[in-house]
């Protein structure tokens, strides 16, 4: 039986107040048929409602829009993903010569490139973002061979984002309306912020650094424009997000009967590239943009995104023709999203989400020496430290450009609690609602000590 739209308008209401979001949108599509719902406002400066036609920034659920302009293009015959980024980028440079060299635009796709993938960098606001953006990650740093672990790349769908440009011949805002927003008549998505002005739209909100248990309105909206292709360019209503789904679950085919992508390419961006090694609160595996997972027996396919005080999560179901995209202006809203699905799949599918592996009764660690260290990634670096309990302790340094940005708190000697699972911790940060799985690793020998530490979806290298 559907979900009636009073349902969801008390369910999201319920959720926003027991998760102190200050709005949220909701779009659910079961069917043909997408309600969609709002709660809350747009902003606890002005006190406007949220509206269905209001404009959130859906983050890194814009990846999925990138990894799409890619794919069309190898529908052209245009680009091959197996052919080194090189060959379409000969100017294209990182620090590792054999990494510049053989990452593919199939590695950049899936997050196999191996190298830094969080660097955010102000190249202003010309057409040539992009290509400045590429002249100043020359020296981006490798932390893996290609091809071998996944680690998310913000910096890798910048990269892609150059290539469409230079591969269509045009810059990639335009790629992003010609290509997709106006053949699918997405009329709630936008690609720049002076044309946010004419919608409503939502403002971002941090904890208050005065007051860390309220919030206000973050002090900056949205990214730089050289992050446009990791997400930062789109800004768009829940349910335009879901509209943009709908050409994946159509087999490439637009409302209106257009064929933009090839059924083979949308089936093979659904399909499985890499295992996850944090599998919890993303999924499975990873396809060609798209997170891959399984709601009980129920194949699921989406993303989430994440910008400066708002944080949106898509999820579909494409067998069962059944998903929804929820976007809310608070930085952390991971357990709201938790909650939301497993009512939403439970309700109508009689499935819910992947749930964390459970604590161990005992935090103490039979051989801390094995994990304490530092490791690192470009912007980030994790000191695993032993507490005299016998516990394990994580102390994280954020630098990167949007670190700064987000005014992080202090973020010393955060419990490690061991579960279930050999090797993983739950580590909770003070900037987020819930919980993350931490997971120490060694990809050359499961019985050696681990060489990285994969937390946030992200692998850092062990140093020391």
């Amino acid at each position: 039986m559907s979900l009636t739209q009073t349902e969801l308008e008390k369910k999201l209401a319920e959720l926003i107040d027991r998760h102190h979001v200050p709005g949220a949108q909701l779009a659910v599509l079961d069917g043909d048929t997408i309600t969609e719902v709002t709660a809350g406002v747009l902003s606890i400066r002005t006190g406007c409602p949220v509206s269905t036609d209001a404009l959130f920034l859906p983050g890194s659920i814009g990846k999925l829009y990138t990894a799409t302009l890619v794919l069309m293009l190898a529908d052209e015959g245009l680009v091959d993903l197996d052919q080194p980024v090189k060959t379409y980028l000969p100017d294209f440079e990182v620090r590792d010569a054999h990494a510049r060299d053989s990452v593919t635009v199939r590695d950049l796709l899936r997050h196999t490139s191996g190298f830094d993938g969080d660097v955010f960098i102000d190249t202003g606001r010309g057409d040539d973002a992009l290509p400045r953006y590429l002249q100043e990650i020359r020296d981006l740093p490798q932390i893996a061979d290609p091809g071998t672990i996944w680690s998310y790349s913000n910096s890798g769908y910048s990269i892609l984002g150059r290539l469409v440009e230079v591969v269509a011949d045009t810059v990639f805002e335009t790629a992003l309306r010609e290509r997709l927003l106006e053949p699918l008549g997405l009329e709630h998505s936008v690609v720049f912020p002076e044309e946010v002005i004419g919608h409503p739209h939502a403002m971002g909100h941090v904890p208050n650094p005065e007051d860390p248990g309220s919030l206000m309105v973050s002090p900056q909206w949205g990214l730089f424009r050289s992050c446009g292709p990791m997400g930062a360019s789109l800004v768009a209503s829940a349910g335009d997000v879901i509209r943009f789904a709908l050409l994946h679950l159509d087999g490439g085919v637009a409302a209106d009967g257009t064929r933009l992508l090839s059924a083979e390419i949308v089936a093979a961006a659904q399909q499985p590239q890499i295992d996850l090694v944090d599998d919890t609160v993303l999924g499975e595996s990873w396809g060609l943009g798209w997170i891959l997972d399984h709601f009980g027996d129920v194949a699921v396919i989406g993303h989430d995104g994440n910008s400066l005080g708002q944080n949106a999560f898509m999820r579909v179901a494409p067998a069962q023709r059944f998903g929804f995209c929820l976007q809310t202006n608070v930085e952390s809203a991971l357990a709201m999203y938790r909650e939301l699905a497993d009512w939403l799949f439970e309700e109508r599918l009689g499935v819910t989400t992947r749930q964390d592996p459970a604590a161990l009764d005992s935090p103490v660690v039979a051989d801390p020496s094995r994990y304490v260290g530092t490791y690192q990634r470009e912007g980030l670096v994790f000191e695993i430290a032993e507490a005299e309990d016998g516990s394990l302790v994580a102390s994280v340094r954020a630098s990167h450009a949007a670190a700064e940005m987000q005014n992080l708190p202090p973020m010393d000697d955060l419990p490690l609690v061991p579960v279930v699972r050999d090797g993983s911790f739950l580590l909770e940060l003070p900037i987020a609602d819930s919980a993350l799985l931490a997971v120490f690793f060694n990809p050359a020998d499961a019985s050696a000590a681990p060489t990285y530490l994969h937390f946030g979806g992200r692998a850092h290298r062990r140093v020391s």
